[in-house]
């Protein structure tokens, strides 16, 4: 039973006047009426359950703004204005709220110019957190200046991270008092306040409903430097640190994980660390798509007793994740049967919140002041959607190392390259600011310098650039290059270099060449200096990237597919076979328009090429051919719902469900929105060959849609016949004529957007 004091729904009636003692007056005989009340109310009756709620989202990268998407998803107004009405909603149904964030919600965008975070925590208090973990672009100023900036914003919520290890900092910098190893939230009259929040202080002898949430920051060598000279610590052993204390000294009823790790890392804490309940996820900017039973990734410990749930809300404030979940006092125990997770996406339907709507224009008034026209330029259009791919070559990727290797030829640059990875987002058709150019790129804002990413130089050997590219490949990255042409064998170990070629002429080992790249590829190269003796001269121009880049989009303007500097065309190819399906190389058009008595219809048009087979020999070109493979066409039959949809150019794409962890070229599982639309099939091709597929979509049967229907294509694993070099008994060589598969799958699917309007349709 339950009782209404004051206004105030109790958890039931003993522990109605337990609290209750525990808000008066101290007095002499309170914790003797406590003691003696819990001796005389019997057990039966402490049965309770406790629903609460966690709303939450991750690397929200100073996303003030919507980023570029086809669907319109994002605005940190429209965040502010959903996260107050899911707060709402669950605190009507008497569920106390948490609201949480994975990390990386500075540093990623020019709204973190604002004094090097200073806004985007600004920004973060006003939205209302509890807690956020620590990102890896949260630290990219380093421990120095994120101290600063901390000291001119007292922040509302607590910054948590329990992998951080202090002990080398300067004496007088406070960064460790800062930021918590974990926060405790104490169940408080149908709310979660922390020590010191709003007046409270845990009273001795009152029991509560607590909640221990903690962090875990990035671990992965390439960002060491970044947090230099704090140490980032293993995550799995400071985890069951962190949670033996929050169960036996803190002695809370549940815990929650935010963590800024790869999945595979939040996967294996919750394999090999009991008792977390949940872990909030981000970093990959992957989402997790809630199942049909309304849970996300559900993980069994070793033993099998404890239950973990993982659930990641994507990237730049597109969505919101939410679990109502209910605790069991009395077994003490998460009660996941009654538990529920959904994860909300952020659309017009979300209208903006004034005030911050209002901040953000501010912001950018201080911005103009410095950027001048950034916001409203029109620097150039494009025809063609520019997708980030860090794994494979593409046009985004072609067309920002071409910009490097134009700039620096002058310099002596003999080729360029760079990585698609440090991309923040890919680009949308249509006209382009200078803002969208300068937020798409990796920023890594220098407060000191006031300078972005610039542009460097460095030489290298030839043996030494075959082995740090057979690197590259042997840790499964990929790169972009400009002037260079690299042929490698996948399936080879370790040397999978088979040609690397300048201006049509072999590299040669004992020659110097001048490569020029991002900063970002120097600060890794930095990280592995010592296994690369021939790399010398690093310099850097001191001309930002993003300037440069600008200027190139406007000289190519309008950007389209034909472009023959741009274009996929096997920069680096493989030796096998390796059909390529581009979003870039993917129109549709509509066939019929209102005309009564013809049928609505979508002509899409698919160009696929083979971009393998690289070390031929003249002779061999002729015999070397894929088989006829499949082309799957899909369609998302939920367009309203974003949610629901994947992005298969990721390669943490199959980080979902199991029902979605197949979502590969072989689609193997499919999700229930999704639906096969036809299947064709794709004509043998030679090398550098390519074929158009068509397909005319009846779309009499469909809804029209506020939001685009999503479309997706895969090509099934190619195979086909190609050559390779068989070693014989005297140690020699031969070449033979053999079956093969393809390995690089990563450009084997495409995702494109239909948009069927009611004008479409007769009337």
């Amino acid at each position: 039973m339950s009782l209404e004091f004051f206004g105030q729904r109790t958890l039931s009636t003993p522990r109605l006047f337990i609290n209750y003692l525990g808000r008066l007056r101290p007095c002499l005989c309170q914790k003797l009426c406590v003691q003696l009340l819990l001796l005389l109310i019997p057990i039966s009756l402490w049965a309770k359950e406790v629903p609460f709620s966690i709303v939450f989202t991750g690397d929200l990268h100073s996303s003030f703004e919507v980023r570029p998407n086809p669907q319109g998803l994002g605005g940190i107004a429209r965040l502010k204005t959903a996260l107050t009405q899911l707060k709402a909603q669950s605190q009507e149904k008497g569920s106390a709220v948490i609201q949480l964030d994975a990390g990386d919600c500075t540093e990623g965008s020019i709204y973190f110019n604002l004094g090097a975070g200073v806004a985007s925590f600004e920004m973060l208090n006003r939205l209302g957190y509890d807690a956020v973990a620590v990102g890896n672009h949260d630290w990219y100023t380093g421990p120095a200046v994120l101290e600063k900036v901390l000291s001119r914003v007292p922040l509302n919520f607590s910054f948590l991270s329990a992998n951080l290890n202090y002990r080398y900092l300067p004496e007088d910098n406070h960064l460790s008092q800062k930021i918590k190893r974990y926060e405790i939230f104490y169940w408080v009259d149908g709310k979660f306040l922390k020590k010191g929040q709003d007046g409270f202080t845990p009273q001795d002898g009152v029991e509560y409903f607590k909640v221990g949430v903690f962090g875990l920051s990035t671990n992965e060598a390439a960002y060491q430097f970044f947090f230099d000279p704090v140490r980032v610590l293993n995550p799995i052993s400071e985890a069951r640190k962190t949670v033996l204390q929050l169960r036996r000294t803190e002695k809370v009823d549940a815990i929650v994980l935010l963590s800024h790790l790869l999945d595979e890392d939040d996967i294996a804490i919750a394999q090999n660390v009991s008792s977390i309940d949940v872990i909030i996820g981000g970093h990959s900017h992957n989402k997790v798509i809630p199942n049909e039973n309304g849970q996300p990734i559900v993980i069994r410990g070793e033993e099998g007793s404890n239950i973990t749930w993982l659930a990641k809300a994507g990237e730049f404030a597109k969505y919101v994740g939410q679990m109502d979940l209910v605790f069991d006092t009395t077994p003490h125990k998460m009660l996941w049967e009654k538990s529920h997770y959904s994860l909300k996406q952020i659309d017009k339907r979300f209208e903006e919140d004034a005030e911050v709507k209002s901040q953000v224009e501010a912001y950018k008034s201080q911005l103009a002041q410095k950027y001048k026209d950034i916001f409203t330029d029109h620097v150039a259009d494009t025809a063609i959607p520019l997708v980030k791919s860090g794994t494979t070559e593409s046009y985004l990727g072609n067309l920002v190392v071409n910009a490097i290797y134009e700039k620096t030829q002058a310099l002596g640059a003999h080729f360029a390259i760079n990585n698609s990875e440090f991309f923040s987002h890919g680009l949308i058709a249509g006209p382009l600011r200078s803002v969208d150019i300068y937020n798409m790129l990796p920023l890594i804002y220098d407060p000191i310098k006031d300078i972005s990413w610039t542009i460097w130089t460095f030489d290298m050997d030839g043996a030494t650039l075959k082995k740090a590219i057979d690197l590259v490949f042997m840790l499964g990255r990929f790169f972009d290059v400009a002037g260079l042409q690299i042929i490698y064998n996948p399936d080879q170990f370790p040397e999978k270099v088979v040609s690397l070629k300048y201006q049509g002429e072999e590299i040669l080992d004992d020659q110097i060449y001048r490569i020029a790249s991002s900063q970002g590829i120097i600060e890794a190269l930095k990280q592995v200096k010592e296994e690369l003796p021939g790399l010398t001269n690093i310099q850097d121009t001191h001309v930002e990237l993003w300037p440069v880049l600008r200027d190139y989009f406007k000289s190519h303007s309008p950007i389209r597919s034909e472009d023959s500097l741009l274009k996929v065309s096997g920069r680096i190819r493989t030796v096998q076979p390796d059909l390529a399906l581009l979003n870039e190389n993917v129109t549709t058009r509509v066939s019929a328009r209102v005309v009564e008595g013809e049928t609505p219809q979508i002509v899409i048009s698919m160009g696929i090429q083979n971009l393998g087979y690289g070390g031929l020999l003249p002779e061999e070109i002729e015999k070397a051919q894929t088989d006829p493979d499949e082309l799957l066409i899909y369609y998302d039959t939920t367009p309203e719902d974003a949610t629901d949809d994947i992005d298969p150019s990721k390669p943490g794409a199959q980080f979902l469900p199991a029902r979605f962890k197949f979502w590969k070229s072989t689609l193997d599982t499919t999700p229930p929105s999704v639906k096969l639309l036809d299947k064709l099939l794709v004509p043998s091709l030679k090398k550098d060959e390519s074929a158009t597929m068509t397909l005319t979509w009846d779309v009499s049967s469909l809804a029209p849609s506020q939001l685009p229907y999503v479309v997706y294509l895969f090509l099934k694993q190619a195979s086909g016949t190609g050559f390779i070099w068989v070693p014989l008994e005297n140690g020699e060589k031969m070449r033979k004529f053999v079956k093969m598969d393809e390995s690089q799958l990563d450009n084997n699917k495409a995702k494109i957007f239909v948009t069927l309007e009611p004008t479409m349709y007769p009337k």
